[in-house]
């Protein structure tokens, strides 16, 4: 059993969400792997195989997530939201590899399990390995929170000595994604990112055969269907969604 925890961090006003992602998630993640629920409310019943973790939802997302990840025993953990919905298998091979990466490389951080973000920094392969490639944390965007396997203690470390922020702000530059990015330069910061040559996605991202998922499923509080009209209209309607009531972009 691989020294892994699943961390779902996710929020009351998106349980009508809950459905479809737990439903991929029993369908295309290991049941043998501990599952954490991050949550400020559960009015609607969870998994009875994740173990629920309550959140002040009066607090910034920084308070929030540093008040839950001591919950979380395991070295290493996949941190993901309630929004990126599985739509195929997770490789539990790869994963395993890149538990064995982390172990002998202990400079590390974490492994994206995806390609890109706003500013793409190229492929820098990391030494010996296919398909890894380094990150500069001198580049903006470098800590964000696309699907990734984490040394547990470090992603604490980052959201504990972080800014007092929310995750996203209408502001950007005033979010705890964009400047955690600073946090991590402050630590030494390192990680890496796979690419297995899939297609892009999007404006800033790729496709991944490790975690395939929609990143992200609501955008804006919206049904993205634009990025992912297949994936998503066969999970809306295999889940019995009315996606007029949220609207789609």
């Amino acid at each position: 059993m691989l020294n892994v925890s699943l961390i779902i961090n996710t929020v009351s006003k998106n349980s009508d969400v809950w459905d479809m992602f737990f439903g991929q998630i029993e369908k295309h993640f290991p049941a043998d792997i501990k599952k954490f629920v991050f949550v400020d409310k559960s009015p609607e019943q969870l998994p009875s195989d994740c173990e629920v973790v309550y959140y002040d939802k009066d607090k910034t997302y920084q308070e929030q997530f540093s008040s839950c990840i001591d919950a979380v025993e395991t070295e290493y953990c996949i941190y993901i939201s309630e929004d990126y919905v599985l739509y195929d298998d997770v490789r539990v091979d790869l994963i395993e590899r890149y538990c064995n990466v982390l172990n002998n490389n202990q400079n590390l951080s974490f492994i994206r399990f995806m390609r890109g973000g706003v500013v793409d920094m190229g492929l820098n392969r990391f030494r010996h390995y296919d398909n890894l490639f380094e990150l500069s944390n001198q580049m903006p965007y470098f800590y964000t929170n696309q699907a990734a396997l984490w040394r547990t203690k470090d992603l604490g470390k980052i959201h504990k000595l972080g800014p007092k922020l929310h995750i996203a702000n209408k502001d950007w530059e005033n979010s705890f994604e964009f400047q955690a990015t600073k946090t991590c330069q402050e630590l030494g910061i390192k990680g890496l990112h796979c690419y297995y040559g899939e297609k892009k996605r999007g404006l800033y991202h790729y496709d991944t055969i490790v975690f395939p998922h929609i990143s992200t499923a609501l955008v804006k509080g919206k049904w993205n269907i634009s990025e992912y009209p297949v994936e998503l209209n066969k999970l809306l309607e295999s889940y019995g969604v009315d996606c007029v009531l949220r609207g789609t972009v």
